[in-house]
């Protein structure tokens, strides 16, 4: 009887050990993009969030998860109609907890648009005002496990578009310009209409996209060994237990 226990016991740790180091293997990537870094006061804009980098088995995924938070200084308050499941993605949204939830008839291996939010700025933003939207806890469905993705978040800013030439109407005559490359030859000052053009380097760039990281997609190499280095102790112990079995 004690063999048989010892026996299953052992078989039942393994396979314990080696669901978990596949779950583990599992991963994605989920990414928030912004139709634009900058927004007018009252203006609406939209955000898409994706999937990429699939790692998550034969079948694929066919749910997603997460929570929903942004500026309410910043932002109107989105309801179930503001977001828009994207490739046959239905969606549900609770407002209190502000969690998403997105699922699908089929599997997804490959890398798509899942959904998309309307968000609109208020009207009396303060032009220059930062606002952030984040979307965390993010979880993944294979029909088996679930799968976690790094958060991801976006910043608007409130008060018109960057361009590559920025105007600014000049009232006061006590005005700094700070050249992003210390030289003059990308400001033009015009004082006889208190009028200044900077010029922005074409280095200087706004990435509106926010990518969750995902460092590393296999399992570990400490993993490897703690599974190895299992195995081998349970052989020992149980050819041991075979030994002192015969003596009696």
């Amino acid at each position: 009887m004690k063999k048989k226990f010892l026996k299953v016991t052992i078989v039942a740790l393994l396979l314990v050990l080696v669901y978990t180091s596949i779950v583990n293997a599992f991963s994605f990537t989920a990414t928030m993009t912004a139709s634009s870094s900058n927004v007018d006061p009252s203006a609406e804009f939209t955000i898409q969030v994706k999937v990429s980098n699939l790692d998550v088995g034969e079948n694929g995924i066919n749910q997603l998860t997460g929570t929903l938070s942004y500026d309410e200084d910043v932002f109107e308050e989105i309801s179930d109609s503001s977001i828009e499941g994207f490739n046959s993605w239905s969606h549900s949204y609770n407002a209190e907890t502000k969690a998403i939830k997105l699922t699908k008839t089929t599997f997804v291996k490959a890398e798509e648009v899942v959904f998309q939010i309307t968000f609109k700025t208020k009207e009396d933003v303060e032009p220059g005002t930062v606002g952030k939207i984040n979307f965390t806890e993010i979880q993944a469905n294979n029909s088996e496990s679930s799968i976690a993705a790094s958060d991801i978040s976006t910043s608007i800013t409130v008060g018109g578009e960057v361009t590559n030439t920025a105007n600014v109407n000049a009232t006061n005559s006590n005005l700094i310009i700070i050249d992003p490359v210390l030289t003059n030859s990308n400001k033009n000052v015009n004082n006889a209409v208190n009028n200044v053009n900077v010029l922005v380097p074409s280095y200087v760039n706004i990435d509106n996209t926010t990518e969750s990281d995902v460092p590393y997609t296999g399992i570990e190499d400490t993993l490897i060994y703690f599974i190895g280095g299992f195995i081998i102790l349970a052989i020992i112990f149980y050819i041991k237990f075979e030994k002192v079995n015969s003596k009696l």
